[in-house]
């Protein structure tokens, strides 16, 4: 398919290619990778840090041997760890085990934040009941109407 692009009061060709609109695109999930800590507690801070700054952030992960404060030379893949951002000590108890085992440094620890997915539906169908309810707009008109305002 041909994409036309209105310019100087005429089309100019960009080549060919799929068009999608803004709602055909989703970004599903977003693993951030934390880094080095010092501790099971300060990577679980950092997870938090990362999922508050950016809203598109469902889970942020660590290697258990960067974990531990220490510099390893070596990362590989391994088994992975599950952990809820907000999991208390006890919870956190057997991820500090692993930063401290040598042998489990392969060890893919990931913090995930909690879902609710009722209010994802919710919000989902107020998108689409607003769009329903909205008046569409050229930018020409769009534009009129803010001059005139």
């Amino acid at each position: 398919m041909k994409i036309l692009v209105k310019k100087d009061n005429g089309l100019v060709n960009i080549g060919e290619g799929k068009i999608y609109s803004k709602s055909q695109l989703r970004l599903n999930e977003l693993d951030a990778n934390i880094g080095m800590a010092n501790g099971i507690q300060q990577a679980q801070m950092k997870a938090k840090q990362l999922m508050n700054q950016n809203a598109g952030v469902d889970s942020a992960s660590i290697e258990a041997g960067k974990a531990d404060g220490q510099e390893d030379t070596q990362s590989g893949e391994g088994l992975e760890l599950n952990v809820p951002v907000n999991a208390t000590g006890k919870q956190l108890a057997q991820a500090q085990r692993m930063t401290r085992d040598q042998s489990a440094d392969d060890t893919q620890i990931t913090f995930t934040k909690p879902q609710s997915s009722s209010s994802l539906e919710t919000n989902e169908s107020r998108i689409v009941e607003m769009r329903k309810n909205s008046i569409p707009f050229t930018k020409k008109e769009l534009h009129k109407f803010l001059r005139e305002i």
